[in-house]
């Protein structure tokens, strides 16, 4: 029998908790974050992100689990660190933590731009974890509406950073070394090393080098690492790359899952319409005279079908 260390028994607690919290979530938005109107630029996100902090801690506490969240009071990357219940903290040497948190959320009706999972790899420690929230306004009745969390996936950061680095090598996009950094930099200072550029050169993140920047209105591309675009595949050898990723890395199937559960035209844009005959095939749907959408609603009434996909031959 395997024996788990504390952290990895703390991260189990608090993932099986998550579903818990965002339903206390909705319950507390449904009675206080009641609005008039649902706007998608509304800020909303960020205090979704906030309020699941309070609530994992208060479930944390109910259930007596020896851990706490707590906030980073900078303005680093992740948005919380989970601690040993009472223990001194320290951020830069990361005395107490557990592991950190970064939480990410995305309005189900609106563009992902914003939400990036753009941090370096090498930034990143074993347990640091990636929650992502996915909501949407729901109507309490005709006039008002509240910030309901549909959806939320809660893993290990590090097997993603495989999944999304691969696919922007895929894309043509290449990532900054020490021996070959735009800005000319002293191979053994260069502080670009791991800067993600896309095709024509340019960087993607604010700290990659001066000398690849897109143009004199924007500071960097963006495109690296949003939730949704991250997994998109344009060319064969990509296609081929997500699906061996896929079948390997248990995280990474988990989170091209969620979000195919939660934005199925991308899960459609992924598979070819014979790919989608087969696998309606294999289920025992007759596939005659039917579209390709017509036939993904017919395969997605089966709870495994996205296991079927998993399992297509890799070409």
């Amino acid at each position: 029998m395997e024996i788990l260390s504390l952290t990895d028994r703390i991260f189990i607690e608090v993932k099986s908790l998550i579903p818990t919290a965002c339903e206390k979530m909705n319950n507390f938005s449904a009675e206080i974050l009641r609005t008039r109107g649902g706007r998608l630029g509304s800020g909303m996100g960020a205090l979704l992100e906030a309020l699941w902090g309070y609530m994992m801690n208060h479930l944390l506490q109910e259930k007596n689990v020896d851990c706490e969240i707590a906030w980073f009071p900078g303005n680093q990357y992740n948005d919380f660190a989970c601690l040993s219940k009472g223990s001194f903290w320290d951020e830069v040497s990361r005395s107490g933590e557990l592991f950190r948190i970064e939480a990410k959320s995305m309005n189900i009706a609106a563009d992902e731009s914003k939400a990036h999972f753009d941090v370096l790899r090498k930034d990143l420690f074993p347990n640091d974890a990636l929650l992502i929230l996915v909501w949407s306004w729901k109507a309490i009745n005709e006039c008002y509406f509240y910030p309901q969390v549909i959806d939320s996936f809660f893993e290990r950061s590090i097997p993603l950073t495989e999944l999304r680095d691969s696919l922007h090598l895929c894309r043509g996009g290449s990532f900054v070394s020490s021996s070959n950094c735009p800005d000319g930099c002293n191979p053994d200072l260069c502080p670009h090393v791991g800067e993600p550029l896309n095709a024509a050169g340019k960087r993607e993140r604010i700290t990659g080098p001066e000398n690849s920047r897109p143009s004199q209105k924007v500071a960097y591309a963006a495109n690296f690492g949003g939730l949704v675009r991250m997994l998109k595949t344009d060319n064969a050898i990509a296609r081929t790359q997500f699906r061996t990723i896929r079948k390997g890395n248990r995280v990474a199937d988990a989170y091209i899952s969620f979000i195919h559960r939660n934005f199925p035209e991308e899960e459609k844009n992924q598979f070819t319409t014979q790919e989608v005959k087969n696998v309606a095939m294999s289920l025992g749907i007759e596939t005659r005279n039917k579209s390709k959408l017509e036939l993904l609603i017919q395969i997605r009434k089966n709870p495994g079908y996205m296991q079927v996909f998993r399992d297509l031959p890799v070409d």
